[in-house]
């Protein structure tokens, strides 16, 4: 798999976790801390704004395991990849089991 694809289903993985997690109604009620007021409040607004700062936040927290591995393990940059996509896989299945009830 090349570095491209693996990035783009890393990418991809974040984003399906920033629209299906529990942390999204937490991140949406505190929409008056992070939204500008120069926006309208719309629940469309406030619910795409949540699901980026949630997708963002999975990509960055992800990506230390894969830092750490390929740092302290020596481990190559494929490799790195992989683990970086199985992080993101992993609290994306979470968030699908915590959806599913």
């Amino acid at each position: 798999m090349t570095r491209e694809t693996a990035f783009t289903l890393i990418v991809a993985t974040c984003l399906l976790h920033g629209l299906i997690s529990p942390a999204l109604m937490y991140v949406a009620f505190f929409h008056p801390v992070w939204l500008p007021e120069m926006l309208p409040v719309t629940p469309e607004i406030v619910f795409y704004g949540s699901s980026m700062i949630v997708s963002t936040g999975t990509l960055l927290l992800t990506a230390v395991p894969a830092a750490l591995a390929e740092r302290v393990l020596k481990l190559g940059e494929e490799a790195a990849l992989m683990v970086w996509l199985a992080g993101a896989a992993a609290l994306t299945g979470f968030a699908v089991l915590a959806r599913m009830g």
